[in-house]
């Protein structure tokens, strides 16, 4: 078994979480101080001495974690990739912890790796048996742990929560992947066709992915995201000819209307598989919507 060290203020809920596909450990430390680790039974079949294979699945199944997490919110989970060790079993009551010191890169292992971190045999995986939450239940236990089994199944919704998380760590990824991810879900939902089907379609899906669809599809959205003449650095394409007329759309609503997007589109799948859903989820709004130019900054030595 592996187990990868983690940081945040979400740690202690999270390992009450039970899931069949990660769990979060509490250890004590020498010194007594409480530490948590992230164990996954997709990491189970790697041997003691692939750690650097370790540390890419580990990297990958923590990256679509996460993004499931910033969907409600802005805390995720800090991991230490230097900090991972493989734990050998003994007997019943012991364990044998081994610390791994990874110095080496491998982008083709890394890109094998995130295709698909989910190995696990299909017998290996503990069935998790929560109960449904009610949709009015404003506590959401759990969504968690429906969602990551959503990306186990799905391909589709792994990589738009990969991309999602990947967006929140590096600006520049903010247009690019939320491109990606409205195009990878208008694909799944089919929803390149005539208005009056399409309309049909977005009225089963309900009222509020409705709305963040069409805040990208009326909002000029692309016309934006695609030009070097619309975003700057920021932009899905390089520079060419291409002109951009209109109001840059607020970073603040983009990031907004994508979670909305993206968290309705994951419980419209709960709907059809599993005969719920959880509730929409509340948001605070800034007191200041953010700009493309609060993302222009200033060289500290010659500032302009």
């Amino acid at each position: 078994m592996w187990a990868i060290n983690i940081y945040s203020s979400l740690t202690l809920s999270m390992s009450s979480k039970i899931s069949e596909h990660f769990s979060v450990r509490r250890e004590f430390n020498m010194s007594e101080h409480e530490e948590f680790y992230f164990t996954s039974v997709h990491l189970n079949n790697i041997p003691e001495e692939e750690s650097l294979r370790a540390l890419y699945r580990a990297k990958a199944l923590l990256q679509m974690l996460n993004g499931i997490l910033l969907l409600t919110g802005d805390l995720i989970l800090d991991y230490d990739l230097d900090n991972i060790a493989y734990v050998e079993i003994t007997d019943r009551w012991s364990e044998n912890w081994r610390r791994k010191a990874v110095y080496s890169t491998n982008r083709e292992l890394e890109y094998e790796e995130l295709q698909d971190p989910f190995q696990a045999p299909p017998e290996q995986l503990k069935k998790y048996t929560g109960k449904a939450i009610a949709e009015d239940d404003p506590k959401r236990r759990n969504y968690v742990v429906d969602f990551i089994d959503c990306a186990y199944k799905d391909d589709y919704v792994r990589e738009v929560l990969t991309l999602f998380s990947l967006s929140k760590i590096d600006t520049l990824f903010i247009l690019i992947n939320t491109s990606k991810i409205i195009e990878t879900i208008e694909h799944d939902l089919d929803l390149n066709v005539k208005k009056e089907i399409k309309m049909k379609r977005l009225e089963a899906i309900g009222k509020r992915f409705t709305q963040s669809y069409n805040y990208f599809k009326e909002s000029k959205f692309y016309g934006y995201s695609n030009t070097r003449l619309g975003s700057g650095i920021f932009s899905r394409h390089g520079a060419n000819k291409n002109t951009y007329k209109g109001t840059p759309p607020s970073f603040s609503d983009i990031d907004t209307n994508v979670r909305t997007l993206i968290y309705e589109w994951i419980n419209h799948k709960l709907i059809t598989e599993k005969g719920y859903r959880y509730p929409p989820v509340k948001r605070e709004t800034k007191s200041r919507p953010l700009t493309a130019k609060d993302f222009v900054f200033k060289d500290r030595e010659n500032p302009i």
